[in-house]
């Protein structure tokens, strides 16, 4: 058994050793309050460019000169506003329409289906790689989905809309899904996936709009594109992507050329918007036979150059029993048709079946088939009052 030797001995209070400088000075690190992690979560440029989106469309609704439909733009109107096409662009040098287009909705259900898609999408992604990054891939695929656009689509179509720049955030948000990092992984892939896949499927929405496919690939390719180089720049054990300042700068240049193009669209606005006043607003337009009559008188001699009052004043007057009367306007909706932004290719079938009826009643029944050969030929692809006519004149048998 061994004993100490400082048994029964009243020895020194042993203390401890003095810790090092840096460790004196450090205070003991307090975690964020309710309010500032909060403040953490909440995706600010989301939420700002939400309220900037609804705002620019209701100016866009007061500006209108010309409708589509209750409350959608016209072909003017968004031409005035800044919507972009090859034309434009190309041909009149008008590349400001690359960044306005972005901006611009053609309907409140593109405005809110874009708005409600690109919040959920801010909620999950904003947070996770900061402002800087969010606000460049958003700036960077509207640009790109723009530019597609504008080079594959036909030079007369325009294009508005903020899809280009939503689908990049989506693609970034698959694609940063796979992060380390990613807070919840699962969830950002289903939302992802969920919206990116139908977006790219061809679709016509009831008002005659057609999706602009090639505005949401341009889109999708730019934000995966920009997020795969994150991915790869991104450490692990980083919280935050690197690079957030030189993001930041990158999406304050995109943020002036896009408050630089909507200057210069106020130079043309008067000279493309004053057309749209040749047409027919929605207010206006016969609701039913009954007032046919009086409205197509009105319309005809307000409205000449919209070729849809020569269609309903021929209308009346075949309903009349006055064909030899109502063929001329069918005629000139016809001549004015096939250069008119509002007459539908609906519409212009039907008054072409209309215009084939009339002659046909007049006993000219060659030059009745001849006109409407090239409609008999693509009969299924008609409209269902188009088929109607056609069946009831026999035109087609």
């Amino acid at each position: 058994m061994s004993v100490s030797k400082t048994f029964g001995k009243r020895t020194a209070p042993t203390r401890p050793a003095p810790a090092p400088a840096a460790l004196q000075s450090a205070k003991p690190e307090v975690p964020p309050g309710f309010a500032a992690r909060l403040a953490a979560r909440i995706p600010w440029f989301t939420l700002t460019l939400s309220g900037v989106l609804i705002t620019r469309f209701l100016t866009e609704l007061r500006s209108a000169t010309d409708f589509m439909a209750p409350y959608t733009p016209g072909h003017f109107s968004l031409l005035a506003a800044g919507a972009s096409g090859g034309v434009q662009v190309l041909q009149h040098g008008e590349w400001w329409r690359l960044f306005t287009a972005a901006v611009l909705h053609g309907s409140p259900a593109h405005l809110i289906g874009n708005v409600v898609t690109f919040l959920v999408v801010g909620f999950l992604l904003e947070p996770m790689i900061g402002i800087g990054w969010f606000s460049a891939i958003y700036f960077t695929g509207g640009f790109a989905g723009a530019m597609l656009s504008m080079l594959l689509n036909d030079p007369e179509m325009l294009s508005v809309g903020a899809s280009g720049a939503i689908m990049a955030t989506l693609a970034a948000l698959f694609t940063l899904s796979f992060h380390a990092g990613a807070p919840r992984p699962s969830l950002m892939r289903r939302v992802a996936a969920g919206s990116l896949f139908p977006a790219l499927i061809p679709t016509v929405a009831s008002g005659g709009a057609i999706t602009d496919i090639n505005a949401h690939l341009g889109g999708c390719l730019a934000g995966a594109g920009v997020a795969f180089i994150m991915l790869i720049a991104w450490n692990d054990e980083q919280e935050k992507p690197p690079l957030r300042s030189a993001a930041a700068t990158v999406a304050g240049v995109w943020l002036a050329m896009t408050g630089w193009a909507f200057a210069a669209s106020g130079k043309t606005f008067v000279d493309y918007a004053r057309p749209g006043l040749d047409y027919i607003p929605p207010s206006q337009m016969p609701e039913d036979l009954d007032k046919l009559k009086p409205d197509s008188i009105a319309l005809v001699d307000k409205y000449p150059k919209d070729p849809r009052a020569h269609l309903f004043r021929g209308l009346y007057l075949l309903e009349q029993h006055r064909p030899s009367d109502a063929e001329p306007y069918f005629r000139d909706a016809d001549r004015l048709g096939e250069t008119s932004p509002v007459m539908s290719r609906e519409f212009l079938d039907w008054n072409r079946a209309l215009l084939a009826f009339t002659v046909r009643v007049q006993r000219r029944g060659d030059e009745a088939k001849a006109i409407v050969a090239p409609l008999c030929a693509n009969a299924s692809d008609l409209d269902l009052r188009t088929q109607q006519t056609l069946e009831i004149a026999k035109l087609c048998s």
